[in-house]
């Protein structure tokens, strides 16, 4: 059964925060204020995943919230937010 998900959400998908962070980064999806501010994008990352748990959301669902969370920060530049605004198809 495949399911549609978003970019970003793939790439994030099973990874810690800080390799969250570490994947947004070597794939140059940050902008100028995501580098410098790695404490504030992990903050973003950390709150969303933290107030996510109290919902009973499936982890596509969760980490699709997370890349619109992200790519609504101004923590994205162009081609962050152009991955986040990609469907891709799971099988």
């Amino acid at each position: 059964m495949s399911r549609t998900t978003n970019a970003i959400a793939e790439l994030l998908a099973g990874k810690s925060p800080e390799a969250m962070y570490d994947a947004l980064y070597a794939g140059r999806y940050l902008s100028a204020q995501g580098q410098e501010s790695p404490a504030a994008v992990l903050a973003v990352i950390k709150t969303h995943l933290r107030s996510s748990r109290q919902r009973a959301l499936m982890p596509p669902t969760l980490l699709n919230r997370l890349a619109l969370a992200l790519a609504g920060s101004g923590y994205l530049n162009e081609a962050g937010e152009r991955l986040a605004a990609e469907d891709v198809r799971v099988e």
